[in-house]
């Protein structure tokens, strides 16, 4: 077989080969320069590449959560909408991006803009002062904006009556055309996300030059999310095969290194221990926002991102799952479940059986829809049930660790001197050394004696009025481990143990 070196025609060189420099410019710093911008150009474009990509799974990130807008106002109306501002305000999510950008927005943060943005541009179309012009709310010939402010009525707490169904409608509106913006946004950036690569692809570098043999092609199995399960190493006659294309090498030496090197990066990078769980991806995240039986957008999901299929997203999906139950937020546990079991179902049928699993689903076949509702159930309960048993046991451990006070000594007897005030105007002290004492140290001791005692639970300040030792121990038994050594530690500064000396120990020990 002849062999075909046109190949070669896009290879791109930084050396001194057929660079002509200037006269009056050594070749050497050309040769230098022209390396640097062949660099430079191929970052750049790498950059680019990764942020077309992060600005795909943010939109992928935010577009359930406005959808989700949309959807309550349909049900609950405005209100469902000052809600969620609401609640943005005052309880925000921390989760964000996972990029390591200074002062990265959060999701809820990004929410929050848009939510009030659209307010403001919706209050002001339903006075009928403002228009849609070209998708942006225009007012007195210039866009709607923070500095326009609002109508009055729009900064109630209450909207007028009067307004409410114009104002729901004006916002489901305005949320939809975001959604169409990020539809048409995500085809834009897809493009030049493929143009960009396919530019890349035009020239051969060394990044791209593996060491392999003389030939035009080779035989290698499909990479694949499902392919990370545990196997037997013997190879399948039916493992399905496609044909790469090789790079044939003139210097095998130096792929070997470079090899070599991505080798031990790839074994550092994935040095993670057994066991541990991965954090949820971007993908992931807008993956358990599928609502439950929409098994048609799951499967149209996982076709065009099969990362979801990996076996370390389908243990921190089903993590999520008991940390939304035990935070009570059944509805995101549920759907953590659901989509879980998605992946296990896929993972266990490989990839020629996902279409057929999603087909019966999706036609609604009356013996799969069965086994998975009682699969689901029992999972779900089995979330549910050792969700509470975890949170009662975390409970009882609290309740068992106790802080109680003890004299080290059992020949001593531990008293307390409780303040019945703040000391007197006319404070006086008599007997002997008492002509040596600095009144005013005297006088800030007490008053700081009677604002510790003042700043007890009035619980504890009934026990401690008893002066029983194991009337105190009761109520410092019923406090956190945290807030009973607090307490020892105020009733030693303030005097109100019998002794000085550090005679208190945890009974726990």
């Amino acid at each position: 077989m002849p062999l075909n070196y046109s190949k070669w025609d896009n290879l791109e060189l930084s050396d001194d080969s057929d660079i002509e420099s200037h006269p009056n410019v050594d070749k050497a710093s050309m040769v230098r320069w022209k390396q640097r911008d062949i660099h430079e150009k191929r970052e750049q474009r790498r950059l680019l590449i990764a942020k077309l990509k992060s600005e795909l799974e943010l939109n992928a990130a935010l577009r359930p959560r406005i959808q989700s807008v949309v959807t309550g106002i349909a049900d609950k109306g405005v209100d469902h909408y000052r809600a969620v501002q609401r609640r943005i305000k005052e309880n925000p999510s921390d989760e964000k991006p996972a990029t390591n950008a200074p002062n990265q927005p959060t999701y809820d943060m990004m929410l929050g803009q848009l939510l009030g943005d659209l307010w403001r541009e919706a209050a002001w179309l339903v006075d009928g002062d403002a228009k849609v012009v070209n998708g942006a709310v225009v007012k007195d010939g210039k866009k709607v904006d923070e500095k326009t402010g609002e109508p009055a009525w729009a900064n109630e707490a209450i909207v007028p009556e009067s307004k409410k169904e114009l104002l729901a409608q004006a916002l489901t509106e305005r949320l939809k055309w975001h959604l169409d913006e990020l539809d048409r946004r995500d085809v834009e950036v897809k493009k030049e996300i493929k143009h960009e690569e396919d530019e890349a692809a035009k020239k051969i570098t060394s990044e791209g030059i593996h060491e392999g043999f003389s030939m035009s092609s080779v035989n290698k199995a499909v990479p694949s999310p499902l392919d990370d399960k545990k196997k037997p190493s013997a190879p399948s006659s039916s493992t399905k095969s496609k044909t790469e294309q090789t790079i044939e090498v003139l210097n095998p030496g130096a792929a070997g290194k470079a090899d070599s090197a991505s080798k031990a990066d790839a074994e550092d990078d994935g040095d993670d221990e057994e066991g541990d769980v991965a954090a949820l991806t971007p993908a992931a995240r807008a993956f358990i926002q599928i609502p439950l039986g929409d098994f048609e957008k799951s499967y149209e999901f996982i076709k065009k991102d099969s990362s979801v299929l990996s076996e370390k997203q389908h243990d921190a999906i089903l993590l999520e799952a008991f940390e939304a139950e035990r935070r009570g937020d059944k509805a995101l546990a549920k759907r953590c479940v659901h989509q879980s079991m998605l992946i296990n179902y896929c993972r266990e049928l490989g990839r020629d059986g996902v279409g057929l699993f999603f087909q019966r689903m999706i036609t609604k076949n009356p013996k799969s829809i069965t086994m998975f509702k009682d699969d689901f159930a029992r999972t779900y309960g089995h979330v549910e049930r050792r969700s509470k048993e975890l949170a009662a046991e975390t409970e009882a451990g609290e309740e068992r660790e106790q802080i109680q006070l003890v004299a080290e000594d059992p020949s001593v007897k531990i008293g307390f001197n409780i303040p019945d005030g703040p000391p007197p105007a006319d404070l006086r002290i008599e007997g002997e050394g008492a002509d040596q004492l600095d009144m005013d140290q005297v006088r800030a001791f007490l008053e700081r004696k009677w604002e510790i005692f003042q700043g007890f639970s009035p619980s504890l300040q009934a026990a401690l009025k008893t002066e029983n030792l194991e009337e105190v121990n009761k109520a410092l038994g019923k406090m956190k481990v945290a807030d009973a050594e607090q307490v020892v530690e105020l009733l030693q500064e303030g005097g109100m143990l019998s002794f000085s000396e550090e005679g208190v120990r945890d009974m726990t020990q």
